[in-house]
């Protein structure tokens, strides 16, 4: 019997499928509760800790457009634009026009920001480490390795 049988996914010699897809997405609703709960404490979500961490870490000193934050995270564009607008009111980002394109939003991190994501990132990745301690190095690897070539398989 599958282990995934409390959930209603029947183990049968055809289904691997079904027990991937859906091992993968228990495994998300877990880490994401745990992160969650983890960024609650310094007012963030997942949504805006990753595009803090994007803008600061890709858009570096020159900023980065909104649109080029969206390729790096699963955000859509209205959702970024909320996200976006609740870290500028919170003083973490800051927005302006794009010089020679002003239909062109660029991001920056305020120093603000850029403080919250330090004080943030210890046990942001003290947690993550938890999250796959079930697994040793050799399978973390492996794992790895197995989602990543899913990902170019799935990729456009």
């Amino acid at each position: 019997m599958s282990k995934l049988s409390r959930f209603g996914v029947r183990s049968r010699e055809d289904s691997h499928f079904e027990e991937v897809i859906y091992g993968l997405a228990l495994v998300y609703n877990i880490m994401n509760n745990h992160l969650s709960n983890f960024l609650k404490e310094f007012h963030l979500s997942p949504g805006k800790f990753n595009i803090l961490l994007t803008v600061k870490h890709q858009g570096k000193q020159e900023g980065i457009s909104q649109v080029d934050i969206s390729k790096h995270l699963i955000v859509t564009p209205s959702n970024m634009t909320k996200l976006i607008d609740k870290l500028e009111k919170e003083g973490l980002v800051s927005r302006s026009a794009m010089e020679n394109d002003r239909r062109v939003n660029i991001i920056n991190i305020t120093p603000e920001g850029s403080s919250l994501l330090d004080q943030v990132w210890p046990g942001y990745q003290s947690r993550l480490k938890a999250l796959v301690s079930g697994l040793t190095d050799e399978k973390q690897k492996k794992l790895a390795g197995l989602l990543l070539e899913w990902f170019e398989h799935l990729s456009p």
